[in-house]
């Protein structure tokens, strides 16, 4: 569309996680400090006079809404998918766990995260989500299915 801006918001959250029967390292419990790239898209307010004339929509509002919709469930908390062995033992130590249900690699974890940003009503574009400093997956906002993505069964994590 015509006029449209583009813009990025970047959060960091730390979690564990184990992905269960992976032929790599990443069958242990292990953590990231994940880096999540937040990209909405829009034609700017145009509401003269507005305090939110010019802006697609404010940061701080971005910062807030991602917060509240992912951040906070998801920040030091072990990311379960329900298979593994160690759930137990999180639970009757009080430990913080995010049940996704999913196998929680970067991809299944991206599309997640787009998925929920988008049912938020945010003017998502793209989710990009850096499992390690070389190592992310991208979601496109228009690719994902109304009713929400299907998660993958199988794969792997590039842990360095």
């Amino acid at each position: 569309m015509l006029n449209e801006v583009s813009v990025c918001k970047i959060f960091t959250f730390d979690a564990a996680h184990q992905l269960i029967g992976h032929k790599g390292k990443c069958s242990n419990l292990h953590g990231h400090t994940y880096k999540l790239e937040v990209v909405l898209k829009g034609v700017p307010s145009m509401q003269e006079g507005h305090s939110n004339e010019g802006f697609v929509i404010d940061f701080s509002e971005i910062k807030a809404r991602v917060q509240e919709v992912l951040i906070d469930r998801l920040d030091h908390a072990f990311l379960a998918t329900g298979n593994e062995p160690v759930l137990e033992s999180l639970y009757s130590s009080g430990s913080k766990v995010a049940q996704l249900s999913f196998r929680t690699t970067a991809e299944n974890l991206s599309s997640y995260a787009a998925h929920e940003l988008k049912k938020a009503g945010l003017p998502l574009y793209s989710v990009k989500l850096w499992e390690t400093p070389t190592s992310w997956a991208e979601v496109l906002a228009e690719d994902l299915p109304e009713e929400g993505p299907s998660y993958r069964r199988y794969g792997g994590c590039d842990c360095e």
